[in-house]
């Protein structure tokens, strides 16, 4: 009996406070996973890692763009292709010379480790992908959004006109989601046993002028 072919689902652009987002998942990134999930452990393995605006766990450093990796490659030439339609779908009328993925690092949390406020305001776009959500904590009834990266609203005082003051994306194995770098963002406290592998990526927007 043949085996049904993998497929990824359709990019899905949506608006948060007036800006666009793009969210997207990769069913055929799970055979790819364990060979991306050893090599990153490797990497923390010979690597301190960095301290960004991560509050425990580990960082790689920002040139994981440079990886020769098989498959951690394969991954981010996917996310970099999906990423550079989905910026071109809006800006059609402009002629974009270059989008340049100009940094790219790894994540691994373990229970109780979040990521603080911050932007990337130096870069047009970035990314989120999420190699492995972690187990979620069974009994978080009184937390939510245990684990969830949050984008805060820009506008100041939206909410005393009943505007949400953030929107949040719990974390889902294989997805992506892209938004705005100028976006402040953040990840609640991870709360599973098991810990959460993603890869962060900021991309810079090249026109002609540049």
């Amino acid at each position: 009996m043949a085996t049904e072919k993998k497929k990824d689902n359709p990019l899905k652009a949506s608006q948060i406070f007036g800006l666009p987002v793009f969210e997207k998942s990769l069913p055929r990134f799970v055979d790819r996973a364990p060979g991306i999930t050893q090599h990153l452990y490797r990497l923390k393995d010979r690597d301190n890692g960095v301290n960004r605006f991560n509050q425990g766990g580990w960082q790689s450093p920002s040139t994981l763009q440079q990886t020769r990796h098989m498959d951690t490659r394969w991954l981010l030439e996917r996310l970099y292709r999906i990423s550079t339609n989905a910026i071109q779908s809006l800006d059609r009328e402009r002629n974009i010379k270059d989008i340049r993925m100009v940094s790219c690092w790894a994540n691994i949390s373990y229970k109780g480790d979040w990521i603080a406020p911050h932007e990337h305001p130096r870069c047009n776009w970035s990314g989120v992908f999420q190699i492995d959500a972690g187990e979620p904590d069974t009994d978080n009834g009184e937390q939510p959004l245990a684990g969830h990266l949050m984008l805060l609203n820009p506008t100041p005082g939206t909410q005393e006109w009943h505007g949400a003051g953030f929107v949040s994306f719990a974390p889902v194995t294989g997805s992506l989601l892209l938004f705005p770098s100028f976006l402040t963002r953040m990840v609640a406290p991870h709360l599973g046993e098991k810990p959460r592998l993603s890869l962060s990526f900021n991309l810079r927007v090249l026109h002609p002028s540049s």
